[in-house]
């Protein structure tokens, strides 16, 4: 049933054109969107800092210090502009989706051509809870989990945009990763080499972290790619990226609004830890981090796709 839920999903990208070079071509268009859209995004998040706290640098050294995404990233509204830049995926894959492959866009989202909201919802609730409860076993791994500097009221205030925020981001990465390159490819490959490696890994280097040591980067690579992997899973039982999206979004809700591991996106969560980058890790703590996200995602899907889970999601037979 998983297999010809997602053969039946695969079939409807070839109904569109999908040579390589137009895969090539629309990778590209995809790319010039995003990095135009995160130039926008940025002058329209200093723009609202700047405005907000009545003044506007002139000076072009202090426009170009305006620019540090380090600077920008430090309050609510910078993370919120950092995630709608990334929403700009959505543009780019309706973009190349229309004019390169020739089809359309609600061919992505399911067999269905429409999301099934249910999955989303439960897929959300699940995956957020799941590392809501395991997140004792980080404290285990690393006890330097501080409050941040966003007082409560502050954090609530700013929920309503955030959340909206993460959800473009999220969904835009299913739809560019899950969506648009997993299912074009399967169109024109039959090796899972192509259709579920090729999009995994491009989509686990993008969350390199060049700060990093060998051993903390190498661990968040590893959870990453273990993590799309799980997403391409989700899309593959149930042949419809909600699922897929849901987890998305409970797992960054739960990472820059709960408890961030990211200083550098820290400014809009609860909790922080201890940077992956800082030089403190110990290879042993790298391994530990590396097998708690693993289980975060096996704990996930099990209960997402499992037939005894009372969670199981709903449009699964």
């Amino acid at each position: 049933m998983r297999e010809s839920r997602f053969a039946t999903y695969v079939d409807l990208a070839r109904n569109g054109k999908n040579a390589p070079w137009r895969i090539i071509l629309a990778v590209a268009i995809i790319a010039l969107v995003w990095a135009a859209a995160s130039i926008a995004s940025l002058v329209a998040g200093v723009a609202v800092i700047l405005a907000r706290g009545g003044e506007w640098p002139f000076g072009l050294d202090e426009v170009l210090e305006a620019f540090d995404y380090r600077a920008l990233l430090a309050d609510p509204v910078g993370i919120a502009a950092f995630l709608l830049s990334v929403a700009s995926l959505w543009a780019g894959v309706w973009l190349v989706i229309r004019l390169v492959h020739k089809r359309r866009i609600r061919d992505l989202l399911g067999v269905e051509r429409r999301l099934y909201w249910p999955d989303f919802t439960r897929s959300t609730i699940v995956t957020l809870a799941v590392g809501i409860a395991t997140a004792p076993l980080a404290l285990l791994i690393d006890p330097t989990v501080t409050r941040g500097s966003l007082s409560l009221s502050d954090w609530l205030a700013a929920m309503p945009f955030l959340l909206v925020a993460l959800f473009l981001q999220t969904s835009a990465e299913e739809i560019a990763f899950r969506g648009y390159l997993q299912q074009t490819l399967a169109a024109r490959f039959a090796t899972p080499l192509a259709w579920l490696l090729m999009p995994a890994t491009l989509f686990t280097l993008l969350h390199w972290q060049g700060g990093a040591s060998t051993a903390m980067n190498l661990a968040g690579l590893f959870i990453i790619l273990g993590f799309s992997l799980s997403m391409s899973w989700l899309l593959i039982a149930t042949g419809n990226l909600a699922a897929a999206m849901g987890a998305h979004f409970g797992n960054n809700i739960g990472a820059l609004m709960i408890m961030s591991y990211y200083p550098e996106l820290g400014a809009a969560a609860l909790f922080t830890g201890r940077s992956v980058s800082d030089p403190g890790w110990t290879s042993g703590q790298a391994v530990m981090f590396a097998l708690y996200g693993v289980l975060i995602v096996a704990v996930t899907q099990f209960l997402l796709l499992h037939r005894a889970s009372p969670v199981r999601l709903r449009s699964l037979p």
